[in-house]
């Protein structure tokens, strides 16, 4: 139960990436704190990390089942990117983009060199992933 509970907080960021499109799409002059969502973001999923660490049989299995959703949309970013060369015209070819969008403006520095957005999508997952794990060490390291 405890593993179904860890792959649904994985979906999460679908909710933040909807509510932020929302709130771009309604206040077209309105100019949000893009890094401060991404950091506060990359702070929750930590967080996310240190409170459920304990949900799988070790760190690294609870983090895997908890960016297990945002693997998936990785890959069907990549998929649309790469192999489609667009995004799908309904609700998933939207939802994709929005999973990770809360964090497009932390991780898109550190793809200065391409030109290919997907890159942006791998250093956000791989963000996901490390401040997850992270939280969870903090965890196992303030408990032994």
């Amino acid at each position: 139960m405890k593993k179904f509970m860890l792959f649904f907080l994985g979906l999460i960021p679908f909710a933040l990436g909807f509510i932020i499109n929302a709130i771009m799409t309604q206040n077209k002059n309105l100019l949000l704190p893009y890094k401060l969502i991404g950091i506060t973001c990359i702070l929750f999923w930590g967080f996310i990390g240190f409170k459920t660490c304990e949900f799988g049989k070790t760190s690294l299995e609870s983090a895997i089942i908890a960016n297990l959703p945002a693997f998936l949309v990785l890959l069907l970013n990549l998929y649309q990117e790469i192999i489609l060369g667009q995004y799908w015209l309904n609700i998933f070819g939207a939802a994709t983009q929005f999973y990770y969008l809360p964090l497009v403006n932390l991780s898109a520095p550190f793809t200065f060199w391409s030109h290919d957005f997907w890159t942006v999508y791998i250093i956000e997952f791989l963000l996901m992933f490390a401040s997850y794990y992270a939280g969870a060490y903090l965890k196992k390291r303030s408990t032994s």
